[in-house]
């Protein structure tokens, strides 16, 4: 009991330890108005830069993983910088409130199927063009699996990979809460913020969920904040539109989200950007060149979700023209239920074209997903803004002067969420649009003001931090009866497969190019 509790305590510092670097990082290109959770975001990309010039040059390795932490500590330390709203100590007690989303032992479906398969293949070599070839996994592997390559540490090896995407959910639980407990709170931000902290702590509280789709969609629901709220600050949107870069390098079905981002171009005129500072602008050109060139060593893509922006395979032998179709069809079909219709009531539509034709999918899909992932989340998002409209209700909410923002902002969210229907309609890939949709329509047809009290928001902070608690808490006893592979035998850290490097589906007839090209 000793040992489990002395290796509990340190995996809660090194994660912290970990935190901070980031942070530290971050603190090179944060603005004047950030916090030490948007500071944890700006480290992210930062890292993110960092990880990927080691990666194509020298490869990365302990020694190398060590000292970047280490240096972050120090800019964490010693690198001046003023945060506005919230103490060290405020961060150490919103960290260890979540840490038990942390302790996990069955990790999320894809992690040991191709996430953990990145990192390993990261960690361990530099830069392999072509690497896709070897095996299909690393195909649509994310870009944020760089990062967690930093997280190979002596002693833990791979146990810390979870904690990147882990501190993003805690970073965007932090901006909100920053934002509802500063001085200076603007009554326009005060339901959505109340609305996105409640849905992070109530629902999405199972790191074993995350993955990469979750991560990148909470990030958006910052990126909204900024384009909607801080829209008459340049250098917000500036740190959006980089924010949102963020998330297509995690997951290219970010791109889903553009309708929502050109209220931007709406509020601001085409020509806003013209402002842009050189490091910005630096930061801006790295990310773009990480996506383009990322893709293309892989897949012979500059783009892989598009196909038309393929090298044809005549031209380079690790091209994946081929596969980038088979791969966006395979996709398609998965989301909308295709490989599901034997647990239907309706007749079963063999031919793939048909199915996909003409909504002829819709009714499979709604028996199947909607009712099972949606329609439960509408009632969790519906019923947590009753319950802060009646506990802060406003009895003559101010005329609102934004209704033709609002309006733009319906159509374009509601365009998003009709792209993401038509493409992939799963819920991991479109949440965030769901809430911006239904938070700006209830906010336009009910005006949602409200009058916020800072001890009924630590009430219902605390309402919240104890369900996150209760359900991980439960889930954490659960892994401990199991009987399969997922049982708690490693605890506080999850049980990984081992990764040997004998790649399955290799193609050996490209091993022997990409290896000269290496």
């Amino acid at each position: 009991m000793i040992d489990i509790f002395f290796t509990l305590v340190i995996f809660f510092i090194i994660s912290f330890i970990y935190f901070l670097s980031v942070i530290g990082y971050g603190k090179i290109i944060t603005n004047k108005n950030s916090n030490y959770f948007e500071s944890y975001l700006d480290g992210t990309i930062l890292l993110l830069i960092l990880s990927y010039v080691i990666y194509i040059t020298i490869g990365t390795n302990l020694i190398i993983n060590s000292t970047i932490i280490f240096i972050g500590l120090i800019l964490f330390f010693f690198k001046n910088k003023t945060y506005k709203s919230i103490s060290k100590k405020s961060i150490f007690f919103l960290f260890l409130s979540i840490f038990s989303v942390l302790i996990i032992s069955k990790t999320h479906e894809d992690f040991n199927g191709y996430h953990y398969f990145t990192i390993f293949e990261i960690f361990n070599h530099n830069l392999r063009i072509g690497v896709s070839n070897l095996n299909e996994r690393f195909f649509h592997s994310s870009l944020l699996s760089l990062n967690q390559s930093f997280l190979v540490l002596p002693y833990f090896n791979f146990k810390l990979v979870h904690l990147s995407p882990f501190f993003i959910y805690l970073s965007v639980i932090g901006y909100f809460f920053i934002i509802l407990i500063s001085k200076k709170i603007r009554n326009s931000e005060i339901f959505y913020s109340l609305l996105c902290l409640l849905i992070l702590l109530v629902k999405f509280n199972r790191l074993s969920e995350f993955g990469y789709d979750y991560v990148f969609q909470f990030i958006l629901l910052i990126v909204f904040h900024k384009i909607y709220f801080l829209n008459s600050d340049n250098s917000e949107i500036i740190k959006s539109i980089l924010y949102f870069i963020l998330t297509v390098l995690i997951k290219p079905v970010s791109l889903l989200f553009i309708p929502i981002m050109t209220f931007i171009i709406f509020k601001k005129g085409i020509f806003f950007y013209k402002n842009i500072s050189k490091t910005k602008y630096l930061l801006f050109s790295s990310l773009l060149i990480i996506l383009f060139s990322s893709s293309f060593f892989k897949t012979g893509c500059l783009f892989y979700p598009l196909k038309k922006t393929c090298i044809s395979v005549e031209n380079i032998s690790w091209s994946e023209e081929q596969m980038v179709k088979e791969h966006s069809n395979l996709v398609s079909l998965w989301a909308k239920g295709y490989y599901l219709q034997d647990d239907t009531k309706y007749e079963k539509i063999a031919n793939e074209k048909i199915y996909n034709q003409n909504f002829n999918w819709l009714k499979y899909w709604i028996e199947q997903h909607f009712f099972y992932k949606i329609f439960e989340f509408l009632l969790i998002l519906f019923g947590v803004i009753i319950i802060i409209y009646f506990y802060f209700a406003k009895d003559k909410p101010p005329l609102d002067n934004k209704n033709k923002d609002k309006l733009a902002l319906i159509f374009l969210s509601f365009l998003s969420i009709i792209f993401w229907l038509n493409t992939v309609p799963q819920f991991r890939f479109g949440f965030a649009s769901i809430i911006i949709f239904i938070y700006i329509l209830c906010d336009y047809i009910f005006n949602l003001k409200i009058f916020f009290d800072k001890k009924k928001f630590f009430h219902i902070l605390i309402f919240g931090l104890i369900i996150l608690n209760f359900k991980n808490i439960k889930r954490i006893n659960s892994e401990f009866e199991r009987n399969d592979f997922y049982k708690f035998k490693n605890f506080p850290f999850y049980n990984e497969k081992i990764i040997k490097n004998d790649y399955s589906n290799l193609n050996r007839e490209k091993i022997f190019h990409i290896e000269i090209l290496k």
